[in-house]
C-alpha cells in the first residue's frame, strides 16, 4: 500500500503512516518501536534480517511511567530506549487516542496528484477540527463495486503530535516512522501469522492498554475500520471496584497476585467490568457488516489485559466471535505488541 504524496500545507518534518499496515519481507537496518502509553514506555529493538527468518530481537525494555507530565515521559524515553543498548538515535513512534481520526470513505478514482489534492477536502468533513490544525495522509484500499476507491483517511491533531515528537527530541532522539497504535498493532499480528491466514477472511484485532482499546477489523489482509475506543484496564479496575464496592488499588493487587483462577466474586465483577468493552465492539462489529459485508469471525487480542486470569473468559460471555490472546513472537509479551509493529517499520515500508 503506497501512500500519495501530501499537499505542502499538510506535510511536516516526519512522515505519518507512510506505508499503512504494511510488513515488508526485507529490513537493511536494525530499528526501535517505542510505544508511550499513558501507564508505560515500551522500546523493542530489532536488528536487520539475515536470509529469510524473522529480524533479530536485539532488546526489550518497559519502563513504568506514573504521570504524563513532559519531564516524566523524556525520562522514560531515555531509560528505556538507553536500556536496550542500541547505537540508534531514530525510534519509530504512534499516535492513538481522541486526537486521533480513522475513516474509511469513498472517493472517485483519481490520479495519484489529484488524489493529493483531493483529500483533504474529503477528510475535512470527517473532522471535528479543522484541516489547518490536522496532520493528514490517507491510502486506498481498493476499488468499490461502483468503481470508486475505498480510503482510509488518518488525522492526528498537529500540537498533539508536536508535542510527541518534542519528547522524542529533547530525549537526545530522532522521530523515524510516524504510525497509529492500531495499525502498529495489525502489523505485528500480521507479520506473526506468516501462515497467510491474516490475509484471508475477516478478523478483529485489539491491543488493550491501561485507558484506550486500539482496535482494527482487518478483511483480506486490508484494515477497512480502524478506531481508539475509551476503555482499558484503568477502566476495568475502576467497575470491578464499584461492582465490589472496595478501593481500585486492592483489585489491582489482586489481579497483580492473581496466578490462575480468580475468587468466584472477582470473576462477577470481571464479566460486569467487561460490558463496556463489549458493546463497543459489537457496535463497531455492526457498523463494519452494514458497510463492508460479513462481521468478523474472531478477534485476536493483545495488551497486558489478556495475560489476566479469567478476563478472555469474561469478555468472551458478552461476543459471538471466539477470542485469542496471541503474543508478537517468543520472548516478547502481548503488551510489546504495538512497540514490536513500530519496530517493524523502516524508511521503505
Amino acid at each position: 500500500m503506497r501512500l500519495a504524496p501530501l499537499p505542502p500545507f499538510v506535510q511536516s518534518g516526519w512522515q505519518l503512516l507512510k506505508h499503512l499496515a504494511t510488513v515488508k519481507p526485507q529490513a537493511p537496518k536494525a530499528t526501535i518501536g517505542l510505544d508511550i502509553g499513558s501507564s508505560s514506555v515500551k522500546a523493542v529493538a530489532l536488528g536487520p534480517r539475515i536470509g529469510s527468518g524473522m529480524r533479530p530481537l536485539l532488546a526489550q525494555q518497559d519502563v513504568p511511567l506514573t504521570e504524563m507530565t513532559d519531564a516524566s515521559v523524556q525520562a522514560a524515553v531515555q531509560q528505556a530506549v538507553g536500556a536496550l543498548g542500541v547505537p540508534l538515535k531514530t525510534v519509530n513512534l504512534s499516535v492513538s487516542g481522541q486526537s486521533v481520526i480513522m475513516r474509511v470513505v469513498e472517493m472517485p478514482k483519481l490520479a495519484p496528484q489529484e488524489f493529493a489534492q483531493a483529500l483533504p477536502f474529503e477528510a475535512q468533513r470527517y473532522l471535528p477540527f479543522t484541516i489547518q490544525d490536522v496532520v493528514l495522509d490517507g491510502v486506498a484500499l481498493g476499488a468499490t463495486d461502483g468503481q470508486k476507491l475505498q480510503v482510509l483517511i488518518v488525522a492526528c491533531r498537529r500540537d498533539f503530535l508536536e508535542r510527541r515528537v518534542a519528547w522524542i527530541r529533547q530525549s537526545g532522539l530522532e522521530p523515524g516512522v510516524i504510525d497509529v497504535d492500531a495499525l502498529a498493532n495489525v502489523n505485528a499480528w500480521m507479520d506473526r501469522r506468516a501462515d497467510g491466514q491474516a490475509r484471508s477472511g475477516t478478523h478483529a484485532v485489539a491491543n488493550l492498554g491501561a485507558q484506550w482499546a486500539n482496535l482494527a477489523i482487518v478483511k483480506d489482509g486490508q484494515p477497512f475500520l480502524v478506531r481508539d475506543i475509551p476503555w482499558g484496564a484503568a477502566h476495568l479496575v475502576k467497575q470491578m471496584a464499584e461492582h465490589l464496592g472496595r478501593q481500585e488499588s486492592a483489585i489491582r493487587a489482586h489481579l497483580a497476585q492473581a496466578s490462575s483462577a480468580l475468587a468466584p466474586e472477582l470473576v462477577e465483577a470481571m464479566r460486569s467490568g467487561c460490558e463496556a468493552l463489549a458493546a463497543d465492539l459489537q457496535l463497531s462489529f455492526d457498523f463494519f457488516e452494514n458497510h463492508f459485508g460479513t462481521p468478523p469471525d474472531r478477534v485476536a487480542l493483545s495488551g497486558g489485559l489478556v495475560r489476566c486470569p479469567g478476563f478472555l473468559e469474561a469478555l468472551s460471555q458478552h461476543l459471538a466471535q471466539p477470542l485469542t490472546a496471541w503474543e508478537p513472537r517468543e520472548g516478547l509479551a502481548s503488551d510489546m505488541a504495538v512497540a514490536y509493529g513500530l519496530a517493524l517499520r523502516t524508511d521503505a515500508g
